[in-house]
Formats: C-alpha cells, sequence, structure tokens
C-alpha cells in the first residue's frame, strides 16, 4: 500500500511537472520580422508599410519597404501561380508560364530583374502557417538599374510576416 501511494504521488508530480501553463495557453502571437541587405549593406525595413499579398489567382507579392522611405516602392518581388507549399521559387521561368521577377525603387533609382543578362533570384519559403495566414523564409535576387551605365544591384532578407488576401 505504501509503495502505491508513492507512485500515485510520483505519477501526479509527473503530470504537473508535463501540464506547464505554456502548453495550456494559447499560442503566442507571432511577430512580424523582416531583414534587408543591398550589396550585403543592412538597410532597415519598414514592418508598418511593407506587405505580403496573396490574389485570387495565387500571385503572391512580396513589397518590402525601406524604413528610410515609407511612402516608397522598396523592393517588389512577384511568384505567379504560388502553390502554398514550402520549397524555393526561382526567378525568370518564362518557359513554365510562370512570373517570377523583381523591381526596386528608392529615390530616383529603378531597377529591374529583367534588366540584368544575369538575374538569379529566388524566394525560399521555409514555413507556411495557413491557419494564422504567415510564412517565413528568405529571398535573394539581382537588379540592375534602368538606363546608361546602371549599377547592379543585389537584394537579399529573410522573412516571417503576415499574407493579406482577398
Amino acid at each position: 500500500m505504501k509503495h502505491a501511494a508513492l507512485l500515485w504521488l510520483a505519477g501526479l508530480c509527473l503530470l504537473a511537472a508535463t501540464s506547464t501553463p505554456a502548453q495550456l495557453a494559447p499560442p503566442q502571437p507571432l511577430v512580424r520580422a523582416l531583414t534587408l541587405r543591398i550589396n550585403g549593406q543592412p538597410v532597415k525595413a519598414d514592418t508598418s508599410s511593407s506587405r505580403f499579398f496573396l490574389s485570387p489567382d495565387r500571385t503572391l507579392t512580396l513589397n518590402v519597404v525601406r524604413a528610410d522611405d515609407p511612402d516608397g516602392e522598396g523592393l517588389t518581388i512577384l511568384i505567379d501561380r504560388f502553390p502554398l507549399k514550402t520549397g524555393t521559387y526561382s526567378f525568370q521561368e518564362i518557359l513554365s508560364g510562370r512570373n517570377r521577377d523583381a523591381s526596386y525603387r528608392f529615390g530616383t533609382t529603378a531597377a529591374y530583374s529583367k534588366s540584368c543578362a544575369d538575374n538569379p533570384g529566388s524566394v525560399t519559403v521555409t514555413a507556411i502557417n495557413g491557419e494564422r495566414h504567415w510564412l517565413a523564409g528568405s529571398f535573394r535576387c539581382t537588379v540592375c538599374e534602368s538606363g546608361r551605365g546602371g549599377k547592379r544591384l543585389t537584394i537579399e532578407g529573410t522573412f516571417r510576416y503576415p499574407v493579406e488576401s482577398n
């Protein structure tokens, strides 16, 4: 009887230790995280002005706005026919009928991935939370300034961000 009581008490302690309030609490709110680097230099992103949007035809648009230009266009990346799955989505898949490219505007600078002869770019989605409408992953693209003597810019970053939709 003494052993049974000790076993019961040990089981109760084990149950209390595994049923912590953190497990019973509702999930914590996801915090927006967005990084941006241009030619390796960090640039602060504006998390309140930046938007990720999924249209009814499944075009995913990532619009990353610079903190020093919250009304500007910043970086826009389009992924046509986004399948709502994790994976890497590379740019310029024109032969497959997909439109994946990038554009960047800041002040008088306008640059496009299609303006570069060599324009590697991709978005890697590492996590999707469909219930809460969030994506996590990274992006990297090369864009070239339009016009004569345009500069080549490599833009990259990471995200954990909400996705808006219609």
